[in-house]
């Protein structure tokens, strides 16, 4: 005969059993209880939102005059911009090390690659002659770009040149150097001479006398 013990035992096991298998739960077109909603409504001011709380009507405030965000203080005008404070251009500013030349490898190959091609020597897919691009992508290689300084380049893939957009927006600040120091390490290296080319294309007429205030590169 069994225990009491064990038929408790028992009872309690297919209670339990019992009990989860009516926890599974069902559609119902009734609403979800919520045992604690003062999360669902609580109490903040939104972006664009209008507000009663403050006299002229806004949820959004205006920052104290002079006042920096968090992070956004950019002290380091060389890392920021490509500029020391005299105006120069600036060298690399922090040490490269082996992740920052991945980096570079990898943003290069997503923003740069389609123009430049993958050895920076201007035969990207947008030079092939179906696509009509108006000028020439710039070849890395030429001497003008090697005797650039790296804040020169910075500055060009922040503020863009000609028909180059600005990639301000899509690159953080520390993957445009990393990308720099790609476009270093291609000239160290040169063009394959076997690389292929994407397309066989003339600079126009009109593109051959074009100068500039400095020296830049697209």
């Amino acid at each position: 005969m069994m225990t009491r013990t064990a038929t408790t035992r028992i009872v309690l096991t297919a209670a339990a059993v019992i009990l989860l298998a009516g926890c599974r739960g069902t559609t119902s077109p009734e609403p979800p209880v919520h045992p604690n909603p003062n999360m669902d409504t609580q109490q903040k001011l939104k972006p664009q939102r209008s507000s009663a709380f403050f006299a002229d009507g806004k949820a959004m405030r205006t920052p104290p005059e002079g006042s920096v965000a968090r992070g956004e203080l950019r002290e380091d005008a060389a890392f920021f911009t490509g500029k020391n404070d005299d105006g120069s251009y600036a060298a690399m500013p922090f040490a490269v090390e082996a992740a920052d030349l991945e980096r570079g490898a990898k943003r290069y190959a997503i923003y740069c690659k389609p123009c430049h091609g993958e050895y920076g020597d201007g035969k990207g897919i947008i030079a092939d002659p179906k696509y009509k691009y108006p000028i020439p992508p710039t070849s890395y290689h030429e001497q003008r770009i090697k005797d650039m300084a790296d804040g020169n380049i910075f500055e060009v893939i922040s503020n863009g040149i000609r028909n180059m957009p600005s990639y301000r927006q899509q690159i953080p600040v520390r993957d445009r150097w990393c990308i720099v120091t790609h476009v270093r390490e291609l000239q160290k290296h040169g063009a394959p001479a076997s690389a292929p080319a994407a397309a066989q294309t003339q600079t126009p007429a009109s593109t051959t006398t074009e100068t500039t205030t400095t020296e830049t590169a697209q």
